[in-house]
């Protein structure tokens, strides 16, 4: 009989995921051989794939999205990109910013020839594509202009809508 873990549609926490897929690769490899060296390198392996590394990024952008809007951090790291994109429409912040990513990335490779560029802002713009996406997605229109607002220091006036 199928456990909760092992039914469709049971969520695990994606940190818990990512655990169980590295495990689950210390598992195969070890089935073919008792070695613990093979055993390590295949889950050293999983630990450092292009996997883990995607799941990285959306571990951080999840634990950002946690924070409240007016959080320090988030002002720190947002603050200005979301003053550049105070009263604008979500749709419209996303194609902004989708162009700001692509010109970064741009800048980033061509600075990458000629010394060792900083990937911070590339990082940022990365991480603010995937929450106005996901605000998007979920049709949090309403939700991106009072975290713009929030993030600006603009007081927010309720609207009777």
């Amino acid at each position: 009989m199928p456990t909760a873990e092992h039914r469709l549609g049971a969520h695990r926490p994606r940190a818990l995921r990512d655990l169980a897929r590295i495990r689950g690769a210390a598992a195969t490899a070890g089935a073919g051989s008792s070695e613990a060296m093979t055993i390590a390198l295949a889950q050293i392996a999983a630990a450092f794939d292009e996997a883990a590394a995607i799941n990285s990024f959306r571990l951080r952008v999840e634990r950002l999205i946690g924070l409240r809007a007016d959080h320090p951090a988030l002002r720190a790291r947002f603050g200005a990109r979301a003053a550049m994109l105070f009263g604008r429409d979500l749709d419209v912040a996303i194609a902004l910013v989708e162009r700001w990513w692509r010109d970064e990335r741009k800048a980033f490779q061509i600075a990458s020839v000629f010394g060792s560029p900083t990937r911070l802002s590339l990082e940022v713009l990365q991480e603010l594509r995937l929450i106005l996406r996901l605000l998007r997605f979920k049709r949090r229109y309403a939700e991106y202009q009072d975290v713009v607002a929030a993030l600006c220091e603009v007081p927010i006036a309720a609207a009777a809508e």
